[in-house]
């Protein structure tokens, strides 16, 4: 089908995608796959890129070869029509969620449509490119692949470790992302229990001051405890018609609750979507102050723990993802009766 891997995108740590980029990276190396990550300004000039398997994003994408013998994943396919009709097969990944308008995406995911490959990744052939907003008013008619699909965690099987759960916790809380406590609602009500109780609420924003994946998860292994927050969305975007950051709404699974579960901590989290998808079994409340205690009675009841690591092992590494891929690529899953 393919005969080695090549992740086009951003070089690490210079954009927050780049550590899906790495994610990928990790797992196909795991799995014994010939893999190369290069970028729009580094990469070989003799390299063959026959019978490659690519995985890029549409704004890394300006200088990757367009190869007949390749096959595409493009997570924000900006144009499609750069792929369609030129390379082996050309599949858009787009996000799980129940629907997005911003600046990229306008849809709505109607599963009914798709073809399930797995409860992270549903498989569908569009007729036209509505889907991307520039397009989504006069939609051209083209025939392409897509699914939508959620990301994970950054270590591989063997690296969640239940010994993880008993490392020693600080009185703080350590939390890595352009989102705190002063640009969005939900980390701010959280926030303020934090404080009544005497909890430090400790922040480092990647795009200031990016941080290896080492000293990531050294602190966020001591962090009291690693709460995942979704948005009910940004202001701003809201008065423009957008949704894309309501987050809380829309359903997007965020990788951080599945970092923070294998890296040993409880599973906290204010999406309904997100408790749905771990059967239920992290730490759910949409409102974010009683999440707070919710979360505090729960910090020791190991077994829990063990549950989610569990959960997380068997069904939410970037070698799931990776098998849901190559389900995508298989004429035979993603053609049922109903499909020919």
């Amino acid at each position: 089908m393919f005969s080695k891997v090549v992740i086009w995108g951003f070089p690490l740590h210079t954009h927050t995608h780049s550590y899906i980029h790495y994610g990928w990276v990790k797992g196909f190396k795991h799995l014994g796959y010939d893999t190369h990550w290069f970028d729009d300004t580094n990469y070989p000039a003799d390299f063959d890129f026959n019978d490659c398997l690519f995985i890029t994003e549409g704004y890394a994408d300006t200088q990757i070869p367009i190869v007949a013998s390749s096959i595409y994943f493009v997570h924000i396919a900006r144009n499609p029509e750069k792929y369609i009709g030129k390379v082996k097969r050309f599949i858009e990944i787009r996000y799980l969620v129940d629907g997005i308008k911003d600046c990229n995406y306008n849809y709505v995911l109607d599963k009914s449509k798709c073809v399930k490959i797995s409860d992270c990744t549903y498989y569908e052939k569009l007729h036209d490119n509505g889907g991307i907003a520039k397009f989504h008013a006069s939609p051209i008619p083209m025939e392409y692949e897509c699914i939508y699909t959620c990301w994970a965690t950054d270590l591989l099987p063997d690296e969640i470790l239940e010994e993880n759960i008993y490392t020693p916790k600080d009185n703080s809380i350590y939390w890595f992302g352009s989102a705190n406590q002063y640009n969005t609602k939900e980390i701010a009500i959280f926030y303020q229990e934090c404080i009544k109780n005497g909890i430090e609420f400790v922040t480092n924003d990647p795009w200031r001051n990016p941080l290896s994946f080492d000293v990531v998860q050294q602190y966020t292994m001591k962090s009291l405890m690693s709460p995942d927050f979704r948005s009910s969305g940004d202001p701003r975007k809201i008065a423009m018609g957008e949704t894309g950051t309501c987050h809380k709404q829309n359903g997007y699974i965020a990788c951080r609750l599945l970092k923070s579960i294998s890296y040993g901590h409880l599973g906290i989290t204010n999406s309904r979507h997100s408790y749905e998808l771990l059967e239920k079994k992290v730490v759910y409340n949409n409102d974010e102050r009683q999440l707070f205690y919710d979360a505090l009675s729960q910090l020791k009841n190991y077994d829990l723990i063990k549950e989610q690591m569990m959960i997380v092992r068997e069904k939410h590494t970037f070698l799931n993802r990776i098998r849901d891929l190559l389900a995508a690529l298989d004429q035979r899953k993603i053609n049922p009766p109903s499909y020919r």
